[in-house]
């Protein structure tokens, strides 16, 4: 059984069959495929599978494959099934392709996520953390992205969210 996250039907729940020819699906692909529907079942059939992209794992430390394991645990809590959030999706699909993603991109991007399932609180006592969260909230994940002067202080605050 498996979660996929669509970009026209966002979160569903599937099942495929293990055939020899195709490769396995794995939680750092972005895909291709059919999907086979049925009324009365939640639960619905892939195939056809192409993989489109994949997060490369080689050469990324322990810290960054867990902060994007995050990314994927906080879109499955927070966001709902059936309701394509696209800009969730070009942020996943960013991170996916992305060749030097650091951990603190990550963490931003889990924080933009929260922000647009309207999980994230921006108001802090610290107030450069409530400027980060802020800027977080307002812009593009592109321009989130440019916040390269964080220091580890601030991103030990910011990863508990």
């Amino acid at each position: 059984m498996y979660t996929i996250f669509s970009y026209d039907y966002w979160k569903i729940k599937a099942t495929k069959k293990i055939a020899k020819a195709e490769k396995n699906i794995d939680l750092w692909y972005i895909i291709n495929f059919e999907i086979e529907t049925k009324n009365k079942t939640n639960i619905h059939k892939i195939k056809n599978i192409k993989i489109t992209s994949e997060f490369n794992t080689q050469n990324k430390s322990f810290s960054i494959i867990n902060k994007f394991l995050e990314n994927l645990s906080t879109i499955l809590k927070h966001m709902p099934e059936w309701i394509a959030v696209y800009e969730v999706y070009n942020i996943m699909e960013i991170v996916n392709t992305k060749q030097n993603i650091s951990e603190i991109q990550l963490i931003l991007s889990k924080l933009k996520i929260l922000s647009i399932a309207g999980e994230l609180n921006i108001e802090n006592k610290n107030a450069t953390i409530s400027k980060i969260l802020k800027f977080v909230s307002r812009n593009n994940i592109s321009d989130i992205f440019r916040l390269g002067w964080i220091n580890e202080e601030l991103k030990k605050e910011l990863e508990m969210f």
